[in-house]
């Protein structure tokens, strides 16, 4: 894991990325055209809250992906994706750490009893694993060699037979999954399988990125960044300042300062005739005054004087 997540930052020192924006705040991410299995685990990865670090290592392996899922051939990328989730989430434990289980439909219902108290707490990709985990039990309760295989087991013979091998690897890899969500709470388990998320994804990355450069012989396209992203939807949660500007843009955007011509304004009946009695009357009656009073001519007897008083400033008043 640790080798992997130095390799995907390698790879976006290379081709940085800028993730400023998602530090401001909660981000979500979604993508549609993929496997049930890796849309639900990118969608159970937001209900986790993320330090800078965790968004570094998550968005670099999102970027990644988003760049090169499109390079490989639809088909081929879900049977790649569905193969991994499966892989990853079955490696998950450590086999030999957990003691054998019988399964019988007891177990069953014990988990299906616990898939229906936690739906509402346990996060989507612990569910969906819950859920996966309950059909796998059902299928191998009802095949046609798991009474020969438990009666071989109980008389502990050492299986020989490749159908009772397979049944026994198959029920060696389930057993930790079902003591851990019997012995666990929902948010422990929650917890417990935070790690899987970024190992699933950072590994899918990392596959989308090789098949690239072994099978093609074109440039290496640049990085896709949270701007222009093709195939995954990012978002972010606003911050306190982003979300008060947002609320005064609306409470403006609101406000008419004129109706529009297609609202049905009420017309008002009977309004007043309109007037001219604001206008004084003596203003409506010609002037009588003459021409030579109005503009009279100059005294032919003044004489301008010789000097002119000094200005001064007594305007202004002491403070």
């Amino acid at each position: 894991m640790r080798i992997l997540t130095v390799l995907l930052f390698f790879i976006s020192s290379t081709l940085a990325t800028d993730f400023r924006d998602a530090y401001k705040g909660k981000i979500n991410l979604n993508i549609t055209d993929m496997p049930s299995e890796y849309r639900i685990l990118i969608n159970s990865i937001n209900h986790y809250p993320l330090s800078r670090e965790d968004k570094d290592e998550l968005l670099t392996s999102i970027v990644i992906s988003d760049t090169f899922f499109s390079k490989i051939p639809k088909r081929e990328l879900f049977i790649l994706s569905k193969m991994e989730i499966y892989k990853t989430v079955l490696s998950y434990f450590n086999t030999s750490e957990y003691r054998p289980l019988r399964i019988d439909q007891k177990t069953i219902n014990e988990l299906t009893e616990i898939a229906k108290d936690s739906s509402n707490d346990l996060h989507p990709f612990p569910r969906w694993i819950l859920k996966a985990v309950i059909k796998d039990l059902k299928i191998i309760i009802k095949y046609k060699y798991y009474q020969t295989y438990l009666t071989q087991k109980a008389q502990s013979k050492r299986l020989q037979n490749i159908e009772l091998l397979k049944l026994d690897k198959k029920i060696t890899l389930l057993i930790p999954w079902v003591r851990t969500f019997k012995l666990s709470t929902a948010e422990e388990i929650n917890l417990l399988l935070r790690p899987l998320h970024f190992k699933t994804i950072n590994r899918l990355a990392f596959l989308s990125k090789t098949i690239y450069q072994t099978t093609s012989f074109e440039k290496m396209p640049m990085l896709s960044n949270l701007d222009n992203l093709k195939m995954f939807k990012y978002s972010r949660e606003l911050t306190n300042q982003e979300s008060t500007l947002k609320k005064i843009d609306d409470v403006l955007g609101n406000i008419k300062l004129f109706p529009t011509k297609d609202e049905n304004n009420t017309e008002i009946p009977n309004l007043p005739e309109p007037s001219n009695d604001w206008v004084p009357e003596d203003d409506m009656t010609p002037l009588k005054v003459k021409k030579e009073d109005l503009f009279p001519k100059p005294d032919p007897k003044y004489t301008k004087p010789e000097t002119l008083p000094e200005p001064v400033n007594d305007w202004l008043l002491d403070i």
